[in-house]
C-alpha cells in the first residue's frame, strides 16, 4: 500500500510530495553494486553488461576492476520542511521544481530512491535502476538471442568468399564430424553470461519496482525507462539522459 505523507516516522518505502527547497546536489563516488568477495567476478560481469546493451553498466563495471566506486549525483534538500536526502544517478533537479519522492524514513531524515516531476515526466533513481522486473528479463532474453545470433552469423561470414555454398559445406562438415557442440557452446555461453548479467542487476530491480510502486506509476512492474525516454530528449536534457535519467 503507498502512502502519501509529509511527517516522518513512518516506515517502509512512501511517497512524498512538494516543492524541493535549499536544493544542493554533488557529484561524487561511493560503492553501489558490489561486496569485496565480488572481485573476481567483475571481468565476466563486465562482459555479460556488455552482451546485454548494459552500455552505461558495463562502463561502471570495467572500471570498478580497480576501484568498487562508481560516480553519482548527493543530492539534499527540503520538501514541505522534511529534509530530504540520498543518491541518484544523475538528479536533472532543481530548487521550485514540484516533484513527487519515493523515499524511506531513517534516524533524522527521508533516503531518497527516487524523484519524478509530474510536469515534464521525468524521473531519477538510485544508480543503477531503471527496470521493472519482466522488462528486465525481456531485455536479457532478446539481447541473449541477439547476440548468440551475430556469433553464429559472425562465424558463417569468414566462409562468404566462397559464397553461401561454402557456408553451407562449412556447417555441414562441422555438424558431420561431431562440431555440433561450436555452436551449442557458444549460444549456453551467451546465456549463462546473460543469467550472471540478470542475477546480478536483480536487486536493482527490485528496488526499482519499489521505487514506481511508491510513486503510483501505472503498471509498475512492466515499467522499462530505457525504452519509455526514447525520443523524448529536450534541448534541456544533458547527454546522460536515457541512461542516467529518464521520461516515463
Amino acid at each position: 500500500m503507498v502512502t502519501v505523507i509529509n511527517h516522518p516516522c513512518v516506515y517502509g518505502m512512501v511517497r512524498l510530495n512538494g516543492e524541493i527547497s535549499d536544493y544542493s546536489v554533488k557529484r561524487d563516488r561511493a560503492s553501489f553494486v558490489f561486496t569485496k568477495s565480488d572481485q573476481t567476478k567483475l571481468g565476466v560481469v563486465a562482459i555479460a553488461a556488455s552482451l546485454v546493451g548494459m552500455g552505461g553498466q558495463a562502463m561502471s563495471v570495467a572500471s570498478s576492476t580497480t576501484s568498487m566506486e562508481e560516480e553519482a549525483d548527493y543530492v539534499q534538500f527540503s520538501l514541505n520542511g522534511q529534509l530530504v536526502k540520498g543518491w541518484l544517478w544523475r538528479s536533472p533537479f532543481k530548487n521550485g521544481d514540484m516533484v513527487d519522492v519515493a523515499a524511506e524514513w531513517q534516524a533524522d531524515h527521508y533516503e531518497v530512491f527516487g524523484i519524478a516531476r509530474p510536469s515534464d515526466k521525468t524521473i531519477s533513481l538510485y544508480p543503477h535502476c531503471s527496470r521493472a522486473k519482466t522488462r528486465h528479463i525481456k531485455n536479457a532474453v532478446k539481447w541473449w538471442l541477439i547476440v548468440s545470433i551475430a556469433l553464429e552469423l559472425g562465424i558463417s561470414a569468414i566462409f562468404l568468399t566462397n559464397g553461401w555454398s561454402g557456408v553451407v559445406d562449412f556447417w555441414q562438415e562441422l555438424f558431420a564430424e561431431g562440431g555440433w557442440w561450436i555452436p551449442v557452446g557458444l549460444t549456453v555461453f551467451c546465456a549463462i553470461a546473460v543469467a550472471c548479467m540478470t542475477k546480478q542487476w536483480m536487486p536493482f530491480v527490485k528496488l526499482s519496482e519499489r521505487v514506481f510502486s511508491a510513486l503510483a506509476l501505472p503498471n509498475p512492474h512492466n515499467i522499462d525507462l530505457v525504452k519509455s525516454s526514447k525520443g523524448r530528449r529536450t534541448e534541456q536534457d544533458t547527454l546522460e539522459f536515457g541512461y542516467m535519467y529518464f521520461r516515463y
